[in-house]
């Protein structure tokens, strides 16, 4: 069965249909079908976990709640400088921004580690040399964006997270758990609770979009958590999807 999705796939890729559609719903379908696990996320007390961010933010927006309740199992590393994330200051300004923000939320998690990379954006592919330096041999968990939000920093970690994998020594136990940012997914399998921490993910996404400048838009970011929370009798949630290290590897990536 395996090999006739792979089929399948190929024939997708080789035709102009890939320019119709959305080539990673197929790849999702039809590599793992509808996945039907959904259960509560759990971390225990010495459980390690990382998170790969594609800009300062996108962590915040993904997981934001979860850290907020186990700051001291998380580690995160930001790639990217947010060079472009403001777009009415130059670039040197937008990074300095940014990578002060991504300190003062991290700073207020109170995480047990974090790290942002003086990488501009959208030239993340050119640096997995960055990615060669990170010790992953102890992670238990790797959280990382999910491959629908399409661009080219998020698409160029997970390429380099790919390769991460092959080359490096890591626990046999690994998972990989993508969350949500950008863009939402189709399929999930497992869900946080987050409604007692909610005002501290809203404080924490309006530190990287205060009001002033970006009105409703914490609001409008925490919709798809309240959203998510619907089927599961509380306020607010955090969903995601997990795979092992042999699944994520077979996903293609545009």
């Amino acid at each position: 069965m395996l090999n006739l999705r792979r089929k399948i796939i190929d024939f997708i890729k080789k035709t102009n249909i890939v320019k119709k559609i959305n080539y990673n719903k197929f790849v999702f379908y039809f590599l793992f079908g509808l996945k039907s696990q959904f259960g509560h996320f759990k971390v225990n007390i010495n459980t390690k976990c990382l998170v790969l961010s594609q800009y300062p933010g996108a962590e915040i927006k993904g997981l934001g709640g979860l850290m907020a309740q186990y700051p001291k199992n998380f580690e995160v590393l930001c790639f990217t400088n947010g060079s472009s994330l403001l777009p009415d200051l130059n670039p040197v300004e937008s990074a300095s921004i940014k990578k002060q923000q991504f300190c003062d939320v991290m700073q207020t998690l109170r995480v047990k580690g974090s790290k942002i990379f003086d990488i501009e954006d959208k030239t993340l592919k050119n640096h997995y040399s960055t990615f060669k330096k990170v010790d992953i041999s102890e992670i238990d968990y790797i959280f990382v964006p999910n491959v629908y939000d399409n661009n080219i920093d998020t698409i160029a970690l997970l390429k380099h997270f790919k390769q991460m994998l092959k080359d490096k020594e890591i626990k046999e136990t690994l998972k990989i758990i993508m969350y949500e940012s950008d863009f939402p997914m189709c399929t999930l399998d497992y869900y946080v609770n987050i409604s007692s921490i909610i005002e501290t993910k809203k404080k924490m996404l309006r530190m990287y979009y205060p009001e002033n400048k970006f009105p409703g838009y914490t609001d409008r970011l925490i919709g798809i958590n309240s959203f998510r929370a619907i089927q599961h009798c509380c306020d607010y949630c955090e969903t995601f999807m997990c795979f092992s290290v042999d699944e994520f590897l077979k996903i293609p990536l545009i």
